[in-house]
């Protein structure tokens, strides 16, 4: 068994790349050989041996949200010989010791996380159309044919099996260049298009609890535990060791 796992962190995000792939390492599946695959404009000397860079510009707001998957498809050689690819956002830091059964399910292709803020009822969470895209000019465009108001999931954390996962990059790049040309932006970037795929092929997909991107900004309203942890954005006790 092997997994590969994905950061993306260019400029002040790398900060939070050495706790990040310690505590990956140290509580995620920690019995299954792991390849991180870091996407960066970062340094990494004197990274550990299981981790490998991915050379990126820092393609800034909103152009880094056009570029993920495109960026992501280079991988799809380099991962061959890989069970599973999981993306993992620069913030979200597991929290727990996370066993093989209680993440993957060998019986589906891909998996993803309810969104907390869903889970809870923010706004727009708790009205229809929800955070879905509903512009039918998009290619996120969700209609009353597969809208599913009981799960909405969230970008930070998504993945499947390999060589699968990458017919949904593949996909997701494709919707995204061609409403790029037409000057079409989705609702929520690539988080608007995960959720179109993963609503097309929920079958075939995992919903992670939401356990799994436990919002520390939100923490008072969540009913639910921590297994891994979003992290506030101006989180001060951020650990900035090097490696």
């Amino acid at each position: 068994m092997k997994i590969a796992v994905t950061f993306w962190g260019t400029q002040k995000y790398i900060e939070f790349l050495p706790q990040w792939y310690e505590r990956l390492e140290k509580y995620f599946v920690p019995d299954v050989e792991k390849t991180y695959f870091i996407f960066t404009d970062g340094d990494l000397e004197g990274s550990p041996n299981n981790v490998i860079k991915m050379e990126i510009p820092h393609y800034g707001f909103p152009t880094t949200y056009h570029k993920t998957f495109e960026e992501m498809m280079k991988l799809e050689n380099k991962v061959s010989d890989c069970d599973w690819l999981i993306s993992v956002d620069a913030d979200l830091y597991t929290w727990e010791e996370i066993k093989y059964p209680d993440f993957f399910d060998d019986t589906k292709k891909y998996l993803g996380v309810h969104h907390p803020c869903h889970k809870v009822g923010f706004p727009p969470h708790n009205q229809l159309p929800g955070s879905y895209d509903v512009n039918p000019l998009s290619n996120a465009y969700i209609d009353d044919s597969i809208m599913d108001m009981s799960v909405y999931y969230q970008g930070c954390l998504w993945g499947g099996k390999v060589p699968y996962i990458f017919d949904m990059i593949r996909k997701i790049d494709e919707w995204t260049k061609e409403d790029v040309t037409k000057n079409i932006q989705a609702r929520f970037y690539e988080e608007s298009y995960m959720n179109k795929w993963f609503l097309t092929h929920r079958d075939e997909t995992r919903t992670l609890a939401p356990d799994y991107a436990f919002p520390e900004m939100f923490e008072q309203y969540c009913d639910f535990s921590k297994k891994m942890v979003h992290l506030a954005k101006d989180n001060k006790a951020l650990d900035n060791n090097q490696w």
